[in-house]
């Protein structure tokens, strides 16, 4: 062990009372295609964009991270992560320990914002150089970070704060490439197992950021939520009633003023109540909010140049249901056969059901829900309470199923043998949905369906 290690971990011991844990990371940063309008469209007025970018797919370098350090089976992100590296995340008293893989032609290392380190795992190219300040291509480095009283949350903060990691060989050109993460830090003993705080019911990060891919040209400037545009980010769903932590970040140059603003709610900063939160470039606040207002909200910035060109999105807050499910759709082949789809149903009551309709809808992109020519599903195949049934029909032609990302599928009516039926009261209610990619995460609530708006 160096002295400054061992300076570092005495300043540690003498600031905590007790070691709490050693959270291992594995992490790599890999060149990939990044699309920052997956869809194509905007997805907030249902029209294509406007706006005359070169093109919506870019070169972009991401850190990714792994289950072990094998570095071969990449561990599961939420999707509304979208850009950002994987959460790093610590109780006051933690130590951090990252396995760094760069697999680019470049060198990178990582660098973290509000952690306690010594020089080797400083992860910034300057002199005096640390051995971790330079990782070359294909080669490892692991750095040892550690949370001290200074890392966690302050007097009247929420008892989990957020800070930056990011790569900082050429920090200018490597955050706009998109190698940048979120680290959170919750409070002693305020922590869950898996270091999220034990008094928030779900929480998520954006990171408002304009990417430049042609040096400053307006047709390769980004507005961007987490690297996505015109509502192209998914996964900001929650249920009502839930206390939800946002952690904002902002990062960029100097044009890189942001005002989240979110539309139905308000939000609590420490002592104050806002629906608007300041941020400035490299800057990080941890907001609260107390999901009470049910239903699909814009969430953007306020800067209107910022609006006007696509750093939106929406969130969604799920009511509970007012009523028990009639079938559960509890499978479906949309991939194996194509040309042909099956569903599996199982009646949910106590009654004999004589026959069903259902709907369904497709995901074009994440947040691109689109209702096909033919939506409706039909059966008149008896199902007794508690059996299951399967439901065949023709799929899209090939050409047309190799752009669906996913299938969701959704009661219309269910005719009891008693004569009574169920109708559905909204749409989406009890739905299903079936991804082409078995780890894309499950979704509380469908998005919006995207209609052609009529000029008229």
């Amino acid at each position: 062990m160096s002295i400054s290690r061992a300076a570092v971990l005495v300043f540690i011991f003498s600031s905590v009372s007790s070691f709490a844990a050693a959270r291992h990371y594995y992490i790599a940063a890999e060149d990939v295609t990044w699309d920052y309008a997956p869809s194509g469209q905007n997805l907030l007025t249902a029209t294509p964009i406007r706006r005359g970018f070169a093109k919506l797919q870019w070169p972009k370098t991401r850190f990714i991270e792994y289950t072990d350090d094998t570095f071969t089976t990449k561990k599961p992100q939420p999707d509304w992560l979208g850009i950002l590296g994987p959460i790093i995340r610590a109780e006051v008293g933690d130590e951090v320990v990252v396995e760094f893989l760069n697999r680019t032609q470049m060198p990178h290392d990582m660098h973290p914002h509000g952690l306690r380190y010594d020089k080797d795992s400083e992860g910034s190219f300057y002199i005096p150089f640390g051995r971790g300040d330079r990782v070359a291509p294909g080669r490892k480095f692991t750095y040892h970070w550690f949370a001290n009283a200074a890392s966690g949350p302050g007097p009247g903060q929420p008892s989990s704060i957020v800070w930056w990691y990011h790569s900082h060989v050429d920090p200018g050109i490597e955050v706009n490439a998109g190698l940048l993460g979120p680290i959170i830090v919750t409070a002693k003993g305020k922590a869950k197992p898996d270091g999220s705080p034990k008094d928030v019911d779900r929480e998520f990060v954006t990171s408002f950021q304009i990417f430049d891919e042609r040096a400053g040209k307006p047709e390769g400037l980004f507005y961007a939520i987490n690297g996505l545009i015109f509502g192209n980010l998914p996964g900001l769903q929650m249920k009502q009633g839930e206390k939800v932590r946002w952690y904002l970040l902002g990062m960029g140059n100097e044009i890189d003023l942001h005002t989240p603003h979110w539309h139905g709610e308000t939000v609590s900063e420490e002592s104050r109540h806002t629906d608007v939160i300041e941020l400035l470039p490299g800057s990080m606040k941890t907001v609260d909010m107390i999901a009470d207002n049910p239903g699909t909200w814009m969430f953007h910035c306020h800067v209107e140049d910022h609006m006007e060109n696509g750093m939106m999105a929406v969130f969604t807050i799920v009511p509970p249901p007012t009523r028990p499910c009639p079938i559960v759709i509890s499978g479906g082949d949309f991939w194996q056969h194509p040309g042909n789809f099956s569903l599996t149903v199982k009646n949910a009551t106590k009654k004999p059901i004589d026959s069903l309709s259902l709907m369904s809808e497709m995901f074009l992109a994440p947040q691109d829900l689109r209702r096909p020519n033919n939506p409706q599903w039909t059966s008149t195949q008896a199902i007794a309470p508690g059996q299951e049934a399967t439901l065949d029909r023709a799929g899209p032609p090939k050409e047309s199923a190799a752009r669906v990302m996913g299938w969701a599928v959704y009661p219309a009516s269910v005719h009891f043998a008693d004569g009574s039926v169920w109708n559905s009261e909204q749409r989406g209610e009890c739905f299903a949905a079936f991804w082409r990619d078995a780890e894309h995460p499950n979704l509380l609530a469908l998005p919006p369906t995207q209609r052609e708006i009529n000029p008229d």
